[in-house]
């Protein structure tokens, strides 16, 4: 890809709409992006969802929390309300693409990030707000070209909300997208030049065919060799260049060709102690 990450971050940071603040639609470069809302209005104490919608052109794609080798997340800064609250985005499981040597993980075509929003008890039912959103992006094919957008959403408060029939088959393919979160034991250990991940494979609705790491900088972006062991399921990395340190929890997303991915945590096996370390009588 031809944009490195760090001329990627200097372009995020100058590119752009300008200030304006968009309620429909905006098209950028090999993109399609819009702020909206799963329901037609927000009811106060509770929580609602609203999401960034993105329409690929056909061969490029955005990012997942993991870019990958190359990329970068798409961003969301959020301004609102007083009293409302943003969580991070929802991530739905990516899909992985090779260009030569290059793994990464994202999404293409049409997809949309979705975000809960958290509306305060006090909000008054009959008025309206304002929801906006400040996303950056990096769309990439062969090349990338990054993008940015401020958008927006007008919502009515009110005692009870209906789906919006416009976008509710894309919410509910965000939310059928989320990986179910796995209480399946598991352990990470650092041995040499690769890093091996041992699962439960009692826990497993079936052994995993591929797996992404959440986070950065652990283990490369290729697909991970996998083999059954002593009734386990061992997933085995090549470390990443740039790993330093084993972080304290470490996320990895299991696929196993149904359409619903797994999220587990593998801590790291405490490193054995050095030679130099053992004292001798």
């Amino acid at each position: 890809m031809r944009l490195s990450n760090v001329a990627a971050c200097f372009f995020l940071a100058c590119f752009g709409l300008g200030g304006l603040a968009f309620a429909a639609p905006v098209s950028a470069d090999h993109i399609e992006v819009e702020l909206v809302s799963e329901n037609s209005a927000l009811v106060p104490g509770h929580n609602a969802w609203l999401g960034l919608r993105l329409k690929h052109e056909p061969g490029w794609h955005t990012y997942w929390i993991n870019p990958g080798d190359s990329g970068l997340p798409t961003k969301l800064s959020w301004t609102l309300p007083t009293g409302f609250k943003a969580d991070p985005i929802a991530w739905p499981t990516p899909k992985r693409f090779q260009l030569g040597e290059l793994y990464n993980f994202g999404y293409e075509l049409d997809a949309l990030l979705p975000v809960s929003i958290s509306v305060p008890a006090e909000a008054a039912i009959g008025s309206t707000v304002q929801l906006g959103v400040e996303a950056k992006w990096l769309v990439c094919h062969e090349e990338c070209v990054p993008g940015k957008a401020n958008l927006r959403i007008d919502l009515p408060l009110a005692a009870k909300a209906t789906p919006d029939p416009a976008f509710a088959a894309a919410f509910a393919a965000a939310h059928a997208a989320q990986p179910a979160k796995s209480a399946s034991k598991a352990q990470a250990r650092l041995i040499g030049d690769r890093v091996e991940v041992a699962l439960d494979a009692t826990d497993l609705r079936r052994p995993p065919t591929d797996a992404f790491a959440a986070q950065t900088k652990v283990v490369a972006n290729a697909p991970p060799t996998i083999a059954e062991r002593g009734g386990k399921s061992v997933l085995t990395f090549a470390k990443s260049d740039y790993f330093t340190a084993a972080p304290e929890h470490f996320e990895l997303l299991l696929l196993d060709g149904s359409a619903k991915a797994v999220l587990i945590d593998a801590p790291f096996a405490p490193a054995p102690p050095s030679s130099s370390s053992s004292s001798t009588p």
